[in-house]
């Protein structure tokens, strides 16, 4: 029997939703910085008009990092259920294959589209879960446990270990490369929305050098991975989530109200001080909210979300969630490519012109073009253009003994 593509009967349609949901969280973070936040000064943020502080404290509180690691546990559970229909030789090779794919995929698009780019760091751990694919329960939820407190680890150890050069190497290292090249006298807001092809490249080229030590500095290698544990873990309770309504807990209950009050504390913070990290009290405290409240309030909307598919799973709303979902790797570099011609010099180069109240009404509208695309490129394929290019790429067309 060969190893084939997984067909429209064997999917499940909440987890196509769910990403298409997860989609929009992720563009909503997104558009955050094409907008230009990350080049305004603290002073600068905290003096926003009402409606821009508004919309941004909305995003802190909801979206950053809640759709990124939801978007991380169904990446686990995608590996778990592949999986679990596979031998496991058949499987591992697939797996490795589907990754080196992912990660050249991803590589491109970091250096040349966007240096925001999550696929390098999904393809790169996404490695390590074979390691992890006959661990017990019990085994997988310590492990989880431990991974999802180490980005708190690491800010303290960055703190009290400030004064060493290692944290800053990378940054300072892009920085030389950009006075080398002989952009030294242009701020990164120019170089982005510049007429020069060359300096909006080189930017964004520049600014991927630091993303790994940022990963580090954040924590986000051990949180995502360990989202994909949780990912794991519930692919192995998949069938029964799918098919029985959830009980609502306690432990359910104050997990969520956890999230939420921590995700708060985390955008008001934020909203105060006008910085998202830095080696202060404030800092730690922000640290501490945002990473025990983003992996719970990722949770806590995934929850709802099945909570609602059970109560109408046949709605118009899940079936167009699902038409995005489908096609997720093909709708998230659409989202970045259609950003970055949005924002940068490539295009109309809107980045720093536009007030936050906006951010909005252009993630909604690049949802729907995404969605038309969707709708009627599904109508002739089965996936999206790059989802058929990364499956042919990755599996392994031999027999199962």
């Amino acid at each position: 029997m060969l190893v084939q593509p997984t067909t429209s009967k064997e999917r499940y349609e909440v987890l196509d939703a769910l990403r298409g949901f997860a989609l929009f969280g992720i563009l909503m973070a997104n558009l955050y910085s094409f907008f230009g936040y990350n080049t305004l000064t603290s002073a600068e943020i905290v003096s926003l008009p009402v409606a821009d502080r508004g919309v941004l404290f909305f995003i802190d509180w909801f979206i950053e990092g809640k759709f990124f690691g939801l978007f991380s546990i169904l990446f686990g559970i995608g590996f778990g259920l592949q999986a679990a229909r596979m031998a496991p030789d058949f499987f591992l090779a697939y797996w490795y294959r589907r990754m080196f794919v992912l990660l050249a995929i991803g590589l491109f698009h970091m250096v040349c589209i966007w240096n925001g780019d999550i696929l390098t760091l999904y393809s790169l751990l996404g490695m390590l879960l074979p390691l992890f694919m006959n661990m017990s329960d019990r085994g997988l939820s310590r492990w989880i446990v431990f991974l999802l407190a180490m980005p708190i680890v690491m800010f303290f150890l960055h703190w009290f270990t400030s004064e060493s050069a290692f944290w800053s190497s990378l940054s300072r290292y892009s920085a030389q490369l950009k006075v080398d090249i002989g952009f030294g006298d242009l701020s990164r807001l120019e170089m982005r929305t510049s007429d020069s092809a060359r300096e909006v490249f080189f930017i964004n080229a520049l600014s991927a050098v630091p993303r790994p030590m940022s990963y580090l500095l954040s924590g986000r290698y051990p949180q995502v991975f360990g989202l994909f544990l949780i990912g794991l873990l519930l692919a192995r309770q998949l069938p029964g989530l799918v098919k029985n309504r959830i009980p609502l807990t306690r432990t359910m209950i104050a997990a969520f109200l956890v999230g939420l009050v921590c995700s708060f504390a985390y955008a008001w913070t934020k909203a105060a001080s006008g910085s998202y990290y830095s080696l202060t009290p404030i800092g730690a405290v922000q640290a501490i909210v945002l990473h025990i409240g983003a992996p719970l309030l990722s949770m806590g909307i995934g929850w709802v979300f099945l909570t609602a598919w059970h109560s109408a799973p046949e709605s118009r709303f899940f079936r167009h969630l699902a038409t995005l979902g489908r096609m997720a790797l093909t709708n998230y570099l659409f989202q970045t490519s259609v950003s970055v011609l949005l924002f940068f010099g490539y295009g109309f180069a809107l980045m720093g012109t536009l007030p936050f109240a906006l951010l909005p009404l252009f993630a909604f509208g690049i949802l729907f073009c995404q969605w038309v695309f969707s709708h009627y490129w599904l109508r002739y394929f089965r996936q999206g253009p790059l989802e058929i290019i990364w499956k042919r790429l990755a599996y392994v067309n031999r027999r199962r003994d």
